[in-house]
């Protein structure tokens, strides 16, 4: 075998024994392929606390905003306390965790001092969780004696000056990719990246959106020439619904480009929604696994679609933002270039769209990778724009693969706000926020085999 690019998300790397676990795979896996490259995220949680402490700073509640960093101190500190003995290791990562620290210190006294909270201050801080579990791992594999080697992200995934969804400029990341880590591949040694972050071309820190180590991984296999990617989590694979949500959620073998890129869009939290689009001319795989369920293949995504009978693939949810007009006239395209313009934080286009001439219906989505505090925000922005419009916070669901009629399959208590038919058998329904745990488990019948029996 020749190349794989593993990442490994942050809910894998909470304790010693997880990351213990984390370095016992790196190592199998550098026996088993000939050229391994390495995605860490950050410790589950950490990102955001990471936000939560700039805009706390903003907000000129530097006390807070300490005690939070004093907590991710303590966390981080426990790790690497629990994992190195004392010695020169332990000091090098002790020394790396303060400096990184004292300067996020240093940017919130700043951001209290002047209240000015940029994009790019949000994305220095919000590097650093990355930046720590990288060199930890690094760190670990070295003192278990694997080759490896930790490379500066922001060195080789080279993006616009868009600092919180930053876009990659893929040219020059695979410039950089072949100048910088094809020679350590070529000599045995596991280049070892922390994901989510990136720089532009003067250096200057970016992140990649919410879940965007994905994104850093897919990137780097399409600029190597990978064979395979894989990305390690807590569950088995992709689920047909979110778990927490449809208890009687499973394991999806196998899914399509298009059908897994629906499914990020979508809401399903797995994948960063632009960590497919690399792999797609290449045609290079992506497997989904749990590091703790080795006997279980996961999710393989990959070009081929595998027929599943009538049955549809998944069913998932994600914030959105229903706009409605009565009784004036209305130009679409007018409208959506004031939008785009205004509120950059919805997808470019709406999801559904009802339109008359003095009447419209429009859903827009809010991707996930914007963050959780988003769709008030692009509320808020869209009521200030659109004083006569009424604008209220949905949920968008989606059915992948389904060719049925979604408001068949719902409860008379369930009423829909908008619905609409997609393209490959995609179907939309935008429903209330509190509706969308019984939408989700009436629409998840459509996943089963008699299905359409019913």
């Amino acid at each position: 075998m020749s190349l794989l690019v593993m990442k490994f998300g942050g809910s894998l790397m909470s304790n010693a024994h997880q990351l213990r676990h984390v370095i016992q795979i790196i190592h199998a896996e550098s026996l088993a392929w000939k050229r391994l490259v390495v995605v860490v995220s950050a410790m589950s949680s950490v990102t955001d606390a990471l936000r939560r402490i700039v805009e706390l700073a903003h907000q000129r509640e530097l006390s807070a905003a300490r005690r939070l960093l004093t907590g991710l101190r303590a966390d981080h500190l426990a790790l690497i306390e629990s994992l190195f003995p004392a010695g020169g290791a332990r000091d090098y990562l002790l020394h790396m965790l303060d400096q990184q620290l004292f300067k996020l210190l240093a940017l919130c006294d700043g951001l209290a001092q002047s209240g000015a909270l940029l994009p790019s201050h949000r994305s220095e801080a919000m590097a650093i969780g990355e930046r720590l579990m990288a060199s930890l791992v690094a760190t670990l594999a070295q003192q278990e004696g694997l080759r490896v080697a930790l490379v500066q992200a922001e060195s080789v995934i080279i993006t616009d000056d868009v600092h919180q969804n930053a876009h990659p400029l893929r040219n020059i990341v695979d410039e950089r990719a072949e100048r910088i880590l094809r020679p350590l591949l070529d000599n045995g040694i596991v280049p070892i990246l922390a994901g989510f972050i990136g720089a532009t071309r003067t250096g200057e820190t970016t992140t990649l959106g919410r879940g965007g180590s994905d994104l850093t991984a897919t990137l780097l296999a399409a600029a190597l020439g990978a064979d395979e990617v894989w990305m390690w989590t807590s569950v088995d694979g992709i689920m047909s619904a979110d778990p927490a949500l449809v208890p009687n959620a499973r394991v999806i073998p196998s899914l399509t480009y298009e059908e897994i890129g629906e499914l990020a869009f979508f809401g399903a939290r797995l994948l960063h929604p632009g960590a497919i689009e690399p792999l797609i001319r290449p045609k290079i795989p992506l497997r989904v696994r749990n590091p703790h369920n080795l006997d279980h293949d996961g999710t393989l995504v990959h070009a081929y679609s595998q027929p599943d009978g009538r049955r549809a693939k998944a069913v998932t949810a994600v914030d959105g933002l229903y706009l409605a007009l009565r009784d004036q006239p209305f130009d679409l395209v007018t409208f959506l270039a004031k939008v785009r313009e205004k509120v950059p934080s919805l997808a470019a286009d709406p999801v559904i769209v009802m339109q008359s001439y003095r009447r419209a219906t429009l859903v827009f989505v809010v991707p996930t990778s914007e963050g959780p505090q988003a769709v008030q925000e692009a509320m808020r922005q869209l009521q200030a724009l659109l004083p006569d419009w009424e604008v209220q916070t949905v949920k968008v669901v989606a059915v992948i693969g389904a060719n049925a009629d979604l408001r068949l399959m719902l409860d008379n208590d369930i009423r829909p706000l908008a619905s609409a038919f997609g393209a490959n058998e995609r179907r939309l329904i935008a429903v209330q926020p509190t509706d969308v745990r019984a939408a989700l488990r009436q629409l998840h019948r459509l996943t089963e085999s008699d299905a359409f029996s019913r």
